[in-house]
């Protein structure tokens, strides 16, 4: 499996058939026991999920509440979590209050979050609604040194508004020239993004689909474990 530089390679498959644990081996969240990854020219299996961030490695977890926020925390503080050991915010051990409270009013502006009270990054974010929380995550995970981003389920739970908004800044970060892992049940979302589609089945990939040839018929076949011989063969009994 191969992801191209500029372009959106959409996973599809029921849930249940791998695609989370795919994503959590290329975040580096989940321990790869054989075979290797390697991006931009170097092996990184055995890298932590840090280090895979520093490279340019970006995951937005499918379970936001689970692994993708702390919940009781500040959104100022949610979008510092990947970098607060770093400067500007932080320095001999010491966190920049006011370094962290500018990124975080530039997020909140630039991506459209929606807080309560007076000062908007003290919000909790257990607090704002689920459109809102993955704008949080989206902010701190896609940054001006991403080269991967990993979404996985971006949308699910969404409203319209929201769900266009993620879908929009996915289609920017491509015409950026990043790389894009798009792992969706929506199969529309699938269509209308991926300019390639992997269907995964047991675990597998499945099948390999140029965006222009991807169909729902083909995609529900490989969905079902069916290659092309067997839809093939499966034509004929049915003619």
């Amino acid at each position: 499996l191969a992801v191209r530089e500029g372009g959106i390679l959409g996973i599809a498959g029921v849930d249940g058939n791998g695609q989370k644990e795919l994503a959590e081996i290329i975040a580096g969240v989940r321990k790869l026991r054989e075979g290797s990854i390697t991006f931009e020219g170097r092996e990184i299996g055995r890298l932590s999920v840090q280090k895979r961030f520093a490279m340019g490695i970006s995951y937005i977890s499918d379970d936001r509440h689970a692994d993708g926020l702390v919940l009781p925390m500040t959104v100022g503080d949610n979008l510092i979590l990947r970098e607060y050991r770093q400067q500007p915010f932080s320095r001999f051990r010491v966190l920049n209050r006011r370094a962290a409270a500018e990124a975080a009013n530039r997020a909140i502006s630039d991506y459209r979050i929606k807080t309560s009270g007076r000062s908007g990054k003290d919000t909790q974010v257990r607090l704002m609604s689920g459109g809102n929380q993955q704008k949080v995550i989206l902010a701190r995970e896609i940054t001006d040194r991403s080269r991967l981003i990993i979404a996985s389920q971006p949308t699910r739970g969404l409203d319209i508004g929201a769900t266009e908004f993620v879908r929009e800044l996915l289609i920017r970060q491509r015409d950026l020239g990043k790389s894009v892992i798009l792992i969706s049940a929506d199969l529309e979302e699938i269509l209308s993004l991926s300019d390639r589609v992997a269907v995964m089945f047991g675990g597998r990939i499945a099948g390999i689909l140029p965006g222009s040839e991807a169909t729902p018929h083909k995609i529900g076949l490989l969905m079902g474990g069916i290659t092309g011989k067997e839809d093939d063969a499966l034509c004929e009994n049915n003619s």
